[in-house]
């Protein structure tokens, strides 16, 4: 049993170096100039390790996306655990997932460009993207601290809004420092979310 679980961290912490080593390799040299051989290289695995848990660069992409998500569900769950308000959840939520982007302006480019075609593999991050936020606008609407005859959808669009804003129209993004990134999103969305908050 212990021998089972040590087996299973341990390609977990494989995996995970992988996927860090894509990130560092896509951002530095881009997605397409970046070879399966560069990334084994980078997480320091032999090139059957790499494809033993990645086939090509888009099981890549994918793994990365799968990464970035569950490290937002974390977020929500242990560490806003004890976080009353919704709207918090929502603001700390859009934070992550901005700054993330701003250190990965191209990589989030491709990778939202991908899960905006339903056939793509990555389709799905996309709608577990809008869930996360979707449950926490019905959160917010239940605490009644959300307008409640607002379409939850629409409150998600209007987040979504903010986040493309962000991506496509913030053209020195990846020069912002935090501070700068942070305040600035948080004048956006104390704009975006003035019209929904009922508080």
């Amino acid at each position: 049993m212990e021998m089972t679980s040590r087996r299973e961290y341990n390609k977990q912490q494989c995996q995970v170096r992988i996927l860090k080593a894509s990130r560092q390799l896509f951002r530095a040299k881009g997605f397409e100039q970046t070879t399966m051989e560069d990334v084994a290289l980078h997480a320091e695995v032999s090139k059957a390790t790499l494809y033993n848990y990645f086939t090509n660069k888009d099981s890549l992409l994918l793994g990365i996306a799968e990464a970035a998500l569950d490290e937002i569900r974390q977020l929500v769950a242990e560490e806003l655990q004890d976080e009353q308000s919704a709207v918090q959840k929502l603001r700390r939520v859009m934070q992550t997932f901005v700054l993330d982007l701003a250190r990965y302006l191209a990589l989030c480019r491709k990778t939202t460009y991908l899960n905006s075609f339903e056939g793509s593999e990555l389709y799905r991050t996309r709608l577990e993207m809008l869930e996360i936020l979707r449950a926490l606008v019905l959160e917010g609407q239940a605490q009644g601290t959300l307008r409640s005859d607002i379409g939850a959808q629409d409150i998600v669009d209007l987040l979504m809004g903010v986040y493309f804003t962000t991506q496509f129209q913030w053209q020195e993004i990846e020069a912002y420092a935090q501070e700068e990134c942070l305040e600035k999103l948080n004048r956006l969305l104390d704009l975006a979310l003035a019209g929904v908050r009922t508080v």
